[in-house]
């Protein structure tokens, strides 16, 4: 038996659903005997990066899936929003369910993501395994017919799904996929759409429902643990549909997802080119070219001495960014701020992170400050070296202080082309004292109590973000939270870190060579305060840097002038903001 259908936290961008982590699964799976883990959430393929990581640390296999909304047509106005599980047999259609999300998202989007018929029926059937989900997958009225439609496109990769819930409801429907099977040759599967691990965590579920006013009235009686296969085959039993052959064949027929091929997503450096048919010499020339064409203008009035200096320091920092290959992404760069500026950009007169160190970087037009005359000391290095590119297999890392980024997230799309830029998503995370809140309203907690346990971790949260690195380990939450307070302090704990929301990341942006759609995924998110509606990719910028994704920051200047008026006031005119 292994468990393909499950939901972590992650499963929360679209309504709150599960407190467990994605590690909580492949402990479990490890503890049950179990050899899989999957990405599978509601409505996405989930984090899936971080699942494939802890298939690796675990020893199991990792299955990139979705539970999908689907209806009949996503051009209409239609609320149904049935599920349907889709996994991936093999990178080919990895690929295309991330093809068919993306589109739910951009043309199926109607308050969910959602699939249609003929998105489904677009699936590459060899490569996609297809089951029919919970209950809420058999809402239509014509769904059998529906059913035989993906009989006759997937074939033996669709599977009905049955699920072992103590209703009335489901037994019912058990009955009816039973006759559904047999009259149509179509294979049944156990499906454990497990929502936490063990069955007292359900009390952590009800109030992650609670506390966001989530109300499910037909879950009594459901199971949503991850039982071990014993417990299953006793649930199945109990509900008298089946026999223990049809049952134990239901549950050897999710072996299958072992026979899937191995998907592998490498963290190889995914550095963009515009000039694709050049050389990587070629494009080192074009680059050694323009920077000599900006020096020669920019040093053009000054002294022997000083024309020295700056050649010498910019022909090592151009030869750094040849020997390290990396010369692509100012090249990138420089072609959109020239375009982005050609629309009306504006480049701030700041500079933000380490690229400021690099003066070669200031010739291309990212920032306007001179190192070799700023008051604060800059070390180039800290931006690019030889030996950290090389040996870490690093990118460097370029920001953009803009005055009106949207023209420069235009400027990227020209440059590389549609469905190579996007910005990338944010996901929120309960911190300690809004996961505590989130525990106190589901607990119904004295409004007084609740008040002042969440001023002190309020304080201590305070005390922990002004602390020097170094000094952060030393900041213990007990010693701001009264002892009489500590036991609520634990209780609320199992929430920390949990996926709470998800959103446009403020300045990131993905660029990549390939099509973000199929390789990647995109996904909607939408502002909580201007309520606007943005396309991003499905991974954030933690993912990004971990697998050498190019991400390009576009900083919107009026945080710039604030960090710009503090400096004026304490005196110093040439500045960045990673000095602060």
């Amino acid at each position: 038996m292994q468990n393909y259908h499950r939901h972590s936290s992650y499963s929360n961008i679209y309504i709150a659903d599960s407190a467990v982590m994605n590690e909580d699964y492949a402990k479990r799976a490890v503890e049950v005997g179990h050899k899989i883990i999957s990405s599978v959430e509601h409505g996405w393929q989930g984090y899936y990066y971080q699942t494939f990581e802890l298939a690796k640390k675990y020893n199991l296999k990792f299955v990139f899936g979705a539970e999908a909304y689907w209806v009949k047509d996503r051009a209409e106005k239609d609320k149904t929003n049935c599920h349907i599980i889709i996994l991936a047999k093999n990178e080919n259609g990895r690929r295309a369910i991330n093809e068919v999300l993306s589109e739910a998202n951009e043309t199926g989007y109607y308050f969910r993501p959602r699939l249609d018929l003929d998105l489904l029926l677009s699936l590459p059937p060899k490569d996609v395994f297809v089951t029919t989900a919970c209950i809420a997958f058999w809402k239509y009225d014509d769904i059998e017919e529906i059913v035989l439609k993906l009989k006759e496109h997937f074939q033996n990769n669709l599977m009905l799904e049955i699920q072992y819930h103590n209703t009335p409801q489901q037994i019912a429907l058990n009955k009816k996929i039973k006759k559904i099977a047999y009259n149509n040759d179509i294979q049944m599967i156990v499906g454990l759409d497990s929502h936490y691990i063990y069955p007292e965590q359900s009390g952590d579920r009800q109030n992650l429902l609670e506390a966001n006013k989530v109300f499910y009235e037909d879950e009594e009686g459901w199971y949503m643990d991850y039982p071990d296969d014993n417990t299953i085959m006793q649930r199945f039993l109990g509900q008298g549909v089946f026999t223990k052959e049809e049952i134990q064949t239901a549950m050897d027929n999710t072996d299958i997802c072992l026979t899937f091929d191995d998907i592998i997503l490498t963290d190889d450096i995914k550095l963009p080119t515009i000039y694709p048919d050049k050389t990587q010499e070629e494009r080192n020339k074009l680059y050694t070219k323009l920077i000599a064409s900006k020096l020669k203008e920019y040093i053009k009035d000054f002294s022997v001495e000083e024309k020295k200096k700056y050649i010498t320091s910019v022909q090592q920092e151009v030869d750094v960014y040849k020997k390290t290959k990396m010369v692509d992404y100012p090249l990138i760069d420089y072609q959109i701020v020239k375009r982005a500026i050609e629309k009306g950009g504006l480049i701030t007169d700041t500079g933000r992170g380490s690229g400021v160190g690099y003066f070669t970087n200031t010739l291309c037009g990212f920032s306007k400050v001179d190192r070799f005359k700023s008051p604060i000391k800059l070390y180039p290095e800290r931006f690019i070296s030889e030996s950290r590119i090389l040996e870490t297999r690093s990118l460097p890392d370029l920001d953009l202080n803009c005055g009106n980024p949207e023209i420069f997230a235009e400027a990227q799309e020209e440059i590389l082309g549609k469905g190579h830029a996007y910005p990338m998503i944010a996901f929120g995370t309960l911190k300690k004292k809004a996961a505590f809140k989130m525990y106190s309203r589901a607990m119904n907690m004295e409004a007084e109590l609740a008040n002042n346990i969440s001023k002190q971790i309020g304080d201590y949260e305070e005390a922990y973000k002004n602390a020097d690195d170094e000094d952060k380990d030393m900041i213990d939450i007990y010693d701001y939270v009264d002892k009489n307070y500590h036991n609520y302090l634990d209780q609320s704990k199992k929430y920390w870190g949990i996926i709470s929301d998800k959103k446009k990341a403020p300045c990131a942006y993905l660029l990549y060579q390939g099509d973000i759609r199929s390789e990647v995924g995109l996904i909607k998110c939408k502002s909580d305060t201007t309520k606007k509606e943005y396309i991003t990719t499905v991974i954030d910028g933690a993912i990004a840097e971990k697998y050498k994704f190019l991400k390009n920051d576009l900083l919107k200047v009026d945080v710039v002038l604030l960090i710009n008026n503090l400096y004026k006031r304490i005196g110093i005119k040439h500045h960045t903001v990673n000095e602060l």
